[in-house]
């Protein structure tokens, strides 16, 4: 187990870096306002595209793939806890695996990030199309 916590963990770091390190060019490209001729939008929509293809994308898809990856544990682990706790009540918790609540909680970030990020997707996404 603690070897996937390592591994769930490692891969979490990388997408939680990349995230804060590529979140200001998403953030300013998001604060682009369309413009009502189109040919004056041609840089804007250039700019916000490459942030898409090169920053958000990326994050976005990483996150998701490690929530992917990880979740069927995170559940199965999960499962396994709230059987416990329904069989032998409070007494559960003296079996109580701090690696196994840090595997699922890495695991909930990954998926509150991948989230996160694809809304960033859709609405630079949704920008593009008001830049056409």
């Amino acid at each position: 187990m603690s070897d996937l916590l390592s591994a769930s963990s490692l891969l979490m770091a990388i997408a939680a870096i990349l995230f804060s390190l590529w979140y200001a060019e998403i953030a300013k490209a998001l604060e682009t306002s369309p413009k009502t001729h189109k040919e004056d939008n041609v840089a804007a929509k250039k700019a916000v595209t490459s942030v898409l293809v090169s920053k958000a994308l990326p994050v976005a898809l990483m996150a998701l793939t490690v929530s992917l990856i990880f979740i069927p544990d995170a559940f199965k682990l999960a499962k396994e806890s709230t059987l416990a706790f329904k069989q032998s009540g409070v007494a559960a918790l003296g079996n109580y695996d701090a690696v196994r609540t840090a595997y699922c909680f890495v695991t909930v970030l990954s998926a509150v990030l991948a989230s996160y990020m694809w809304v960033l997707v859709a609405q630079l996404w949704s920008l593009r199309k008001q830049l056409s």
